[in-house]
């Protein structure tokens, strides 16, 4: 994986490839930033620069033996740790191993993967993946040999948030005394949810939303012609990637939550409790991070509404469905209920993936929703 292949992101790049090139390559680094930022593309851009065997200026060379590896995610000195889940017939806690035909796969089809697009490639519903103690043991054990062809024993662990208790104390020691030419290289989204003992050893580097004039440029260059379908996805993405990709490909999910939220709003308004329940049994029906994916889209949606009723329109990230239905809705979103619909839809989000009960969850949000979305009817009346 190359620099050059990453939208954006000058900044994060020329700090990294100065660590390299002037030999100050810390033994344990954290990229952490929002979704879509390109994060766990640079942390293996970084990896791939870091092994070559003919070094540019400015990338990785693309052609030598380490780079051909590197383009498979192959390499012998390169080990992913990933947030996983248990399967089918498995009784053994698993690990990263496990899933590493199907992490190969999803990351080399998308740099900008993301954490619900990774477990929907492994089929899940109602689970949640994490990083367990024995996959701590195993790094442990993997970086305890020599490299087989590259300088460096190098292990890139994305979203370490997910490690339970036992697992992130159980890589304490490795963090702080790592063998010699070691990278330890963690790639985060909620860096609050670390242990501070393992922040505390690591050297942070802040990676940010990418900016509308990349955003557009890297569209483009993915040969992306329409223009007016570039500039729904930039304003829709707010710096992330993997949505303004999403907003292009208009994927069939992508128009669910989209008609999953307007619906919710229309009955909420009507009071149509019946209709209401047909709409929670479909929603409950689906798996977790579905539930999880709509709840999302909604707190986005409810902000733009607010934002657009603030007759603030250069803050609005919407595309152009987006902005015609919420012309019309965005009256009903503003400063009497906006923040209580956001802490219903945050709470309801919470309690699904602490495993609730989905059906109550969502009844419950729906008649607040009705309640907060009359406030608002009953100050135009």
């Amino acid at each position: 994986m190359l620099f050059k292949e990453i939208i954006g992101q000058q900044e994060v790049k020329g700090k990294l490839l100065s660590l390299v090139r002037e030999d100050r390559t810390p033994h344990a680094m954290m990229l952490f930033g929002p979704e879509g930022t390109g994060k766990l593309a640079l942390a293996v851009a970084m990896t791939q620069y870091l092994a070559c065997n003919d070094r540019q200026e400015d990338d990785a060379c693309g052609v030598c033996p380490s780079c051909i590896k590197f383009g498979k995610l192959v390499h012998p000195d390169l080990h992913f740790v990933v947030p996983v889940l248990k399967t089918g017939s498995m009784t053994a806690p698993p690990v990263s191993d496990d899933y590493a035909v199907e992490w190969r796969e999803a990351l080399l089809t998308d740099l900008y993967l993301t954490e619900s697009q990774w477990y929907e490639s492994l089929g899940a519903e109602n689970k949640q993946g994490i990083i367990n103690v024995k996959e701590s043991e195993n790094i442990i054990r993997k970086l305890a040999f020599k490299p087989y062809e590259s300088d460096y024993r190098m292990v890139v662990i994305w979203l370490p948030e997910k490690m339970n208790q036992p697992a992130a104390n159980k890589l304490l020691k490795l963090i702080e005394e790592p063998p010699e030419k070691t990278l330890i290289l963690m790639v985060s989204e909620h860096t609050n949810k670390i242990l501070p003992t393992i922040l505390s050893r690591t050297q942070l580097f802040h990676v940010p939303p990418i900016s509308g004039a990349d955003l557009r440029e890297g569209l483009m260059k993915l040969g992306q012609a329409d223009q007016q379908q570039i500039e729904d996805a930039v304003l829709r993405a707010n710096g992330n990637m993997s949505t303004a990709l999403q907003t292009l490909r208009q994927d069939d999910v992508e128009r669910q939550h989209f008609e999953l939220f307007t619906e919710l709003m229309r009955l909420s308004y009507a009071r149509d409790i019946v209709q209401i329940n047909g709409w929670v049994e479909r929603v409950a029906g689906m798996g977790r991070e579905r539930q999880k994916q709509v709840i999302d889209y909604s707190l986005r949606l409810l902000r733009e509404n607010f934002i657009l009723n603030m007759e603030n329109d250069s803050l609005n990230y919407m595309s152009a469905k987006e902005s015609e239905f919420s012309r019309k809705f965005s009256p009903f979103i503003h400063e009497g209920n906006v923040h209580a619909l956001a802490e219903t839809f945050t709470l309801a989000g919470n309690h699904i993936e602490a495993n609730g009960n989905a059906r109550i969850i969502l009844m419950d949000l729906s008649i607040r929703v009705i309640r907060l979305l009359m406030q608002k009817a009953t100050a135009a009346n």
